[in-house]
């Protein structure tokens, strides 16, 4: 009878526990349902705000606590705030904070832990929570975004200031920890019950962290995809301005080229059309400009019978502006040219307009001459243009005639000196330049030089001024290669 007592008492004992479990995994079952269900909710959400706002439902209706604050982390100014909550008197405002130091208790030791902790036992005199809700026993859960592989481990941070932890206060590595690129955390929760006061178990917290955790992954999502979104926004409205920038640049460009080319086409005919070919003189010309328009000039025209002006000139720097200067010297040039002046009061006399009409930071170089072919003499002055060659094709002989003056447009005393050559007919080769022809360039960066100038000229001098012309020109872009002139370049080559 004792035997059957006990086999129905046990029989009962473990019926009961059967109805226990079942009971405790119909309750597990039905909160993870809940959780399910609140997932999506919070899925279906757009903004933070009311994902939170889910979010604080959830702790409510599903784990029972009526007293939730979620606090946000002000780095720069190294405290929490709250940034939602309810179960709380409206009284609390934004201004109510908690440092994150090491004063700031719990709640600010469970961001740095990086875990949740249950406070059971308060003290009444520090305790922020208990001075201001008075709350006895409260539990205080991270909100934390995705975790990085370098994500820092609790207690310790990796990374730029990992070698100094042992030398900073608690409170100096917390700031450092804010501050760093791995720190994820999006906030804190502090959590309470003021009206059932029961105990915090292991069933809630397992469920404070499923739904803590599954909506710290959907607000990092959705951060993710709103800056996405804004970066995406943000590059179409880039991509919109860029498109109208270059709209703006290619017309700017096309009326800068048809600009140039207009500028191109005026100093064109700046330059002589027809240079003489009598008897008595044979030229060949080159100009090469080293942009669309250039600021070299030369000329060879007539004076009276059998008398011949013959400039070249070389504007400092190059494009637009020195190709203006230097239709300006041509326009006076052409003005003031008579039979009574010779080359040094021609140039005198430019320069005097120049420095009292012109303002313009640019300066001349200039090779000024008369060719007398009746009375057989050359009339000559340079200012500070580079030397030019006299051959006398008999003797196979060279003289180089380096500048007597000073630039023109400078100053006003050019110091000028004007010299004559007289000269025997048909015997005597002039050689005039500019500088981007001997001051070019190869890859090493050597200059093709005066010397070279001179060689050439001299191996050519059986040659007519039309092959001498072409030949020293090929020998100079053989010296450069496929260096780019970044001068102008200018060469004449006279048989008289």
């Amino acid at each position: 009878m004792n035997d059957n007592n006990e086999l129905k008492s046990s029989f009962k004992a473990q019926i009961d526990r059967l109805q226990q479990d079942t009971t405790t995994l119909k309750s597990q079952m039905m909160t993870n349902s809940l959780i399910d269900e609140l997932t999506k909710v919070m899925h279906s959400k757009t903004t933070p705000e009311s994902i939170i706002k889910t979010i604080m439902l959830g702790i409510n209706e599903i784990a029972s606590f009526d007293r939730v604050i979620l606090f946000e982390i002000d780095k720069k100014s190294f405290c929490l705030k709250p940034q939602a909550w309810f179960g709380i008197d409206e009284s609390i405002q934004k201004e109510y904070t908690i440092p994150l130091g090491f004063e700031g208790g719990e709640i600010t030791d469970a961001i740095f832990l990086n875990r949740h902790l249950v406070v059971e036992e308060v003290f009444p005199e520090e305790d922020f929570f208990y001075k201001t809700f008075n709350s006895n026993s409260y539990l205080v859960i991270p909100l934390i975004g995705r975790v990085l592989a370098t994500q820092w481990t609790p207690g310790k941070l990796k990374g730029k200031f990992e070698d100094t932890q042992e030398t900073i206060s608690e409170n100096e590595r917390r700031k450092n920890l804010v501050q760093s690129k791995d720190f994820q955390t999006i906030g804190v929760f502090w959590i309470d019950r003021k009206q059932t006061k029961a105990p915090v178990t292991s069933e809630d917290i397992s469920t404070l962290l499923s739904i803590i955790n599954q909506s710290a992954i959907i607000l990092d999502n959705l951060s993710m995809f709103t800056a996405l979104e804004q970066a995406n926004v943000d590059l179409q409205k880039a991509n919109k301005k860029q498109r109208i920038v270059n709209r703006e640049l290619r017309n700017a460009n096309a009326k800068i080229n048809r600009d140039l080319q207009h500028a191109r086409s005026i100093q064109q005919g700046l330059l002589p059309l027809h240079i003489p070919d009598t008897p008595e003189l044979s030229i060949r010309a080159s100009y090469i400009p080293a942009d669309a328009v250039g600021g070299d000039y030369y000329d060879v025209f007539e004076i009276a019978p059998g008398v011949y002006g013959i400039i070249v000139a070389d504007v400092s720097g190059h494009g637009v502006s020195s190709a203006l200067i230097m239709s300006m010297v041509k326009v006076l040039l052409k003005s003031l040219v008579n039979t009574e002046d010779g080359p040094q009061k021609t140039l005198e006399k430019i320069n005097d307009i120049f420095m009292n009409e012109i303002t313009t930071d640019n300066f001349i170089t200039v090779f000024y001459a008369t060719l007398d072919t009746n009375a057989h003499v050359m009339h000559f002055t340079s200012a500070g243009h580079c030397p030019i060659f006299f051959f006398d094709k008999s003797n196979k002989t060279c003289e180089k005639v380096k500048a007597d003056g000073l630039f023109l447009g400078v100053f006003p005393d050019m110091m000028l000196k004007e010299s004559d050559y007289p000269y025997k007919p048909g015997n005597m080769r002039l050689i005039l330049y500019t500088d981007g022809l001997t001051e070019a360039r190869n890859r090493k960066g050597d200059m093709y030089d005066i010397d070279r100038l001179e060689q050439i000229s001299m191996e050519t001098l059986d040659n007519t001024t039309v092959e001498t012309n072409k030949m020293i020109l090929e020998s100079q872009r053989k010296f450069c290669g496929k260096v780019r002139a970044s001068d102008d370049i200018t060469l004449l080559v006279i048989d008289f």
